[in-house]
């Protein structure tokens, strides 16, 4: 008789980072292939584990809604190998890194920051949001074209926003994001994220002592004021808060717009009526699902999951972008449509981890492209599109740059 664990190990296969040849849209053609044969196929890992790969909607959200899939650091690995990217396998997450919890103390930490992301709050930051943007697009005009759109727009933006929200001073926005791209990078090495992560935490240290003796109105002025956290709590939800607002918006930013330069019968569609723009931007967040590389669960105990057998400490990635791309969930998945309504994808994850602040990257995406498109309407490439580099070996999937002008 065969034994299942025997045949798993041998018909598992390694997680694909490659895009199709000219397609810079889509996901690596392996998940489509695997999503075929089963919505959750086995996955070898680097270290030679054998988990699970999830690349079917129905099934991402049941695992990312079913608690026995824990999110605790514990056993957990990345799917890739590179040097230094490889997750923590302590038995407890750092204080406050809440994304790296289960409840009930996942469930505290989300009680207390919900009420600074609501849709109430996040509509309330409308002005502000749009006066950064317009800031940033005055600067774009006086400039002159071409220009690095990543630079000049897609990551100032979301670094404004978030900074304000949690009172990082201007001067240090700058260094702070370069930091996080390191961190973000499957290509630093375990050095250069061991510095970067403590150049962060050095400057969000400070960030801290400053929000005590002084608190202002922003997001970490108030939970000095309204809550017992210690500092060490507070510098774990810091860290969730400023690295995911930032990595995944820019690249949606940056990517969406190439997108849409990419698809002008969409885009002449979108300037045409722009009532679309928040379907756009569903249908953005759907087509290219940026964070290619996770979420990452492990089995805390052996069960059924739709008809499988799941190990205790069986590790569990979802693959988002092929979730979003699986037409069981969306008709003709492969097709940009920014007509189609697509309200039920899972580029924001889903389940109790689905992420805090999908209303406020909603807002800055809505905001950014119809006001990047409406101050340029002759936007476009300057230059060829195989000449854009994308982030292939990174967490997050997007451009390296991208030179436009109008």
């Amino acid at each position: 008789m065969t034994d299942p664990q025997e045949t798993e190990q041998n018909v598992a296969e390694t997680f694909p980072t490659a895009r199709p040849a000219g397609c810079p849209f889509d996901p690596p053609a392996p998940f489509a292939q695997a999503r075929e044969k089963c919505p959750m196929t086995p996955l070898r890992y680097p270290d030679g584990h054998v988990g699970r790969l999830v690349t079917g909607l129905e099934t991402a959200r049941a695992v990312l809604g079913d608690t026995r899939f824990s999110s605790l650091p514990t056993g957990k690995r990345s799917p890739v190998k590179v040097p230094g990217s490889e997750l923590s396998t302590d038995a407890h997450p750092q204080q406050g890194m809440f994304v790296n919890m289960d409840p009930p103390e996942h469930t505290r930490y989300r009680r207390l920051l919900s009420k600074h992301f609501t849709i109430r709050r996040v509509r309330e930051l409308r002005p502000v949001v749009q006066q950064m943007a317009d800031r940033l697009l005055d600067e774009m005009e006086r400039a002159g074209g071409p220009v690095d759109l990543v630079q000049a727009f897609a990551k100032p933006l979301p670094t404004l926003v978030t900074s304000e929200l949690l009172g990082l001073p201007e001067a240090d926005r700058a260094e702070f994001g370069r930091h996080v791209d390191v961190l973000f990078s499957l290509s630093s090495s375990g050095e250069e994220m061991q510095e970067s992560m403590t150049i962060l935490g050095g400057m969000l240290h400070a960030l801290i002592a400053a929000a005590r003796k002084d608190p202002g109105p922003d997001i970490l002025g108030r939970l000095t004021v309204e809550t017992e956290l210690t500092d060490d709590e507070l510098l774990g939800i810091t860290i969730v808060l400023l690295i995911a607002g930032l990595e995944t918006t820019t690249n949606m930013l940056a990517l969406g717009t190439y997108t849409l330069l990419r698809h002008p019968e969409q885009l002449a569609a979108l300037r045409a009526d722009w009532s679309l723009t928040d379907d756009a931007v569903e249908e953005l967040l759907r087509y290219l699902s940026v964070v290619q590389v996770g979420p990452i669960r492990v089995a805390a105990e052996d069960f059924e999951f739709q008809g499988q057998s799941i190990r205790k400490g069986e590790v569990v990635t979802v693959s988002l972008p092929a979730a979003n791309r699986d037409p069981l969930g969306f008709d003709d998945p492969d097709t940009f449509d920014i007509r189609r309504g697509a309200t039920r994808h899972v580029a924001f994850g889903s389940g109790p981890h689905q992420c805090m602040g999908h209303h406020l990257a909603r807002l800055e995406l809505a905001i950014g492209y119809e006001s990047l498109l409406r101050r340029f309407p002759g936007l476009e490439l300057a230059v060829p599109p195989e000449e854009i580099g994308t982030r292939e070996m990174m967490v997050t999937y997007g451009v390296l740059g991208l030179p436009v002008r109008w």
